[in-house]
């Protein structure tokens, strides 16, 4: 959450002050923070100073003729002078391969594929939603009506909800979404870390009469807050208390200057009903966020023959997660 007495302060706030004069806002995949959350969770990492000003952080996995990079949300600026930079770089380093999943609109596919990358699978969420932040009746006005009433529900019930460092309880809502819908989100361990080395993060605990019945992850950079994780035991959801920890988180955000709120995922329209995240649809879209794109996930392949054994090896490591859950 930020101490100011930490080895390679200085370090950190020159480079996430370098990337905020680079975007508005910076992306938070991008940070210095995010790169020591990724280096304690089996990446090492480089941060890049590309020609012509741009910047990058690189995350880089395998050893030898194996060894790939991924840029998440980069490079920055996301241009394809800065694309053509890193590509250069992955060439000279001799990589197997090389993934960006930049911070721009659709518009940037062309200039990617002219360059050779080819289209990959999407590690971030390709379409989200962002909520502008301002005063409460300004916010209030935007929301849907029935959002209004669930967050003003959530109060007049007694629903309170509390910013902190709780890792433990947001491990334990988020088991009980997990177990509701299937899926696997982070365990203890890795929230503590994101707590501990992101410039900026905060649990939010909805309770009711004492006892948590859901929390947020919240992480803020650059002037936008990030929805990234998740969670409800399944406990008294008739208070909404999602809606109330989320509208907490909003109202933080802007009160200390932030300008938006990014809902991070849902699917790509309300109407495709196979999309994975159709259910988020409904809870995300009444906050009154307007629907962003970004042009996804690109693979250049450096070396074609490393490339191959690699994502063989790396659907076989996939295979295996999902018979583990």
């Amino acid at each position: 959450m930020g101490d100011p007495g930490r080895p390679g302060q200085s370090e950190s706030r020159a480079w996430d002050g370098a990337l905020a004069a680079l975007a508005e806002p910076p992306p938070l995949l991008q940070s210095w923070g995010w790169g020591e959350v990724q280096a304690r969770e089996g990446w090492h990492t480089e941060r890049l100073r590309l020609p012509g000003g741009a910047s990058a952080l690189v995350l880089l996995r395998g050893a030898g003729p194996m060894r790939w990079a991924y840029v998440p949300r980069g490079p920055v600026p996301a241009t394809a002078e800065a694309v053509a930079g890193l590509a250069a770089w992955a060439r000279d380093r001799q990589l197997a391969r090389l993934r960006v999943e930049p911070e721009a609109g659709p518009a940037l596919a062309g200039a990617l594929r002219g360059l050779g990358f080819r289209p990959a699978p999407e590690l971030q969420p390709r379409h989200t939603l962002i909520v502008p932040l301002g005063p409460d009746e300004r916010m209030l006005a935007a929301m849907k009506p029935k959002h209004r009433y669930h967050v003003r529900l959530a109060e007049r019930r007694g629903v309170t909800v509390e910013p902190g460092a709780d890792a433990a309880e947001m491990w334990r809502q988020g088991r009980g979404t997990e177990r509701r819908q299937g899926i696997a989100l982070l365990s203890e361990a890795q929230y503590r870390r994101r707590l501990d080395l992101l410039d900026w993060a905060r649990v939010y605990v909805a309770r009711h009469e004492g006892e948590a019945v859901a929390a947020i992850f919240v992480a803020r950079f650059g002037g936008r807050a990030y929805y990234l994780y998740g969670g409800a035991i399944g406990r008294k959801l008739e208070l909404k208390p999602t809606y109330a920890v989320h509208w907490a988180a909003m109202r933080d955000a802007a009160a200390c200057g932030c300008r938006d709120y990014d809902l991070w995922g849902v699917p790509p329209s309300r109407d495709d009903e196979s999309h994975p995240w159709h259910g988020l649809w409904q809870l995300k879209a009444g906050f009154g966020g307007h629907l962003v794109e970004r042009c996804g996930a690109w693979d250049l392949v450096v070396s074609p023959l490393a490339a191959g054994v690699d994502e063989l090896a790396e659907r076989a490591r996939g295979a295996v997660r999902r018979m583990r859950s």
